[in-house]
């Protein structure tokens, strides 16, 4: 499931970088470069939730495969058409690749982390997507540097290899799905299975909304902001974003550690704390060294905090776990992009700076809005090792 998220957000984490390349071919403003990040997340806005329902309902561990399948195809085509309607179409087709395999690898994850150190274990299906994240923009300048905007059909290799690789897999995968829905049932018929925390989960979908916001702006403007205000050149900006993500690839594996070990609304407020000064610093900095480390630090406090929001809020809905996955990584992680749009109109018209400094505002939302996370005590609770650091239902 870690190839098959790497894979699968490879597709995400390379559009940014191939932005400036179609700004230069394309001559299209922020806005509409920015536009196109807001079409690869509209729908899968939407159709995550769906799809995690749909999850909830039945084991369909074949969304996978067919997600990373169509999230290849739509990133491709990015690079075939000079159309801005068509490519926004393109990228659609990606996004929906992505909504069909989040909710479902996300909670056999879950499943699979059991109920012991479930922080190390979500951590390891999200580092996927930090890889991915980071991959995608070394990958897409190597591949339009050498072969042009056509380039992108690159893409279409690892979605195939990974693809051959989970298929013999499925029926396992569905059976943990079915056997895992049988024990909800039977801890549900014997009172051991708390109702669903709507307040809870909806304080934790605001948080990671938030976070989203920045995450999803910080991918797309990282690049351009080193390109239109450092006055670097495109593959030093693509190499930053590169940096950032990598960085979240260390902070969410030692995220989840840190999660199991003393607590999981503890690394969220300490990381929604630690982001804001890092954030504003970032911005009003005019060194790109210096930018460098500091996004570096901005990359660690978002991402460490990765796991721990989604076993949080999967935990505050026991009952459901397929779909809080899905509005997690719809309604809050997509919903970040779709603000990519609003930021891009205001780097148009007040510069890159008035746009990273709206990015940052949202961590000042995020740092209010942590502190309504309730605990989650009772059989729900995620059990951690070793004690007496975390008892059951006391490492929330």
């Amino acid at each position: 499931m870690l190839l098959g998220h790497a894979t699968t957000d490879i597709t995400q984490g390379s559009l940014p970088a191939i932005l400036p390349f179609l700004i230069a071919e394309h001559h299209y403003t922020y806005a509409a470069a920015a536009g196109l990040v807001f079409a690869g997340n509209l729908l899968s806005a939407v159709s995550q939730p769906i799809f995690g329902w749909l999850g909830d309902k039945a084991a369909r561990p074949w969304f996978m495969l067919v997600g990373i399948l169509l999230a290849a195809v739509g990133i491709t085509l990015v690079g075939f058409l000079d159309n801005y309607a068509a490519s926004c179409a393109a990228v659609v087709v990606m996004g929906i690749g992505v909504s069909l395999f989040h909710p479902e690898g996300s909670k056999l994850a879950n499943i699979a982390a059991g109920r012991v150190n479930k922080g190390i274990g979500m951590s390891i299906f999200s580092v996927g997507g930090n890889i991915g994240f980071t991959g995608g923009p070394i990958i897409a300048t190597a591949a339009i540097l050498a072969f042009g905007l056509r380039g992108t059909a690159v893409f279409l290799i690892p979605a195939v290899v990974v693809s051959f690789l989970l298929a013999p897999h499925m029926k396992d995968f569905e059976r943990l799905g079915r056997d895992f829905k049988e024990q909800v049932k039977e801890d549900t018929k014997a009172g051991e299975l708390p109702p669903d925390n709507v307040k809870g989960f909806t304080a934790v979908a605001v948080v990671t909304f938030f976070r989203a916001v920045m995450a999803s702006s910080l991918n797309t403007f990282i690049p351009l902001f080193w390109i239109g205000v450092f006055l670097k050149s495109t593959a030093e900006g693509n190499l930053n974003l590169s940096i950032y993500a990598a960085a979240g690839i260390v902070a969410t594996l030692a995220g989840g550690r840190l999660a199991d070990r003393f607590g999981f609304r503890a690394i969220i407020r300490a990381c929604c704390i630690a982001v804001p000064p890092l954030f504003f610093l970032f911005v009003y900095n005019r060194s790109p060294i210096a930018g460098t480390f500091l996004i570096v630090f901005v990359s660690i406090f978002l991402a460490m905090s990765n796991s721990a929001l989604m076993v949080t809020g999967q935990s505050f809905m026991p009952n459901r776990i397929g779909m809080a996955s899905g509005v997690l990584f719809g309604l809050t992680i997509s919903m970040g992009g779709l603000v990519a749009p609003i930021i891009g109109r205001i780097g148009d018209v007040y510069g890159l700076e008035r746009a990273m400094f709206t990015i940052a505002c949202f961590s000042i939302g995020a740092l209010v809005a942590v502190f309504f996370i309730p605990k989650i005590t009772g059989a729900a609770a995620p059990k951690s090792l070793p004690p007496p650091l975390a008892e059951e239902g006391g490492n929330l």
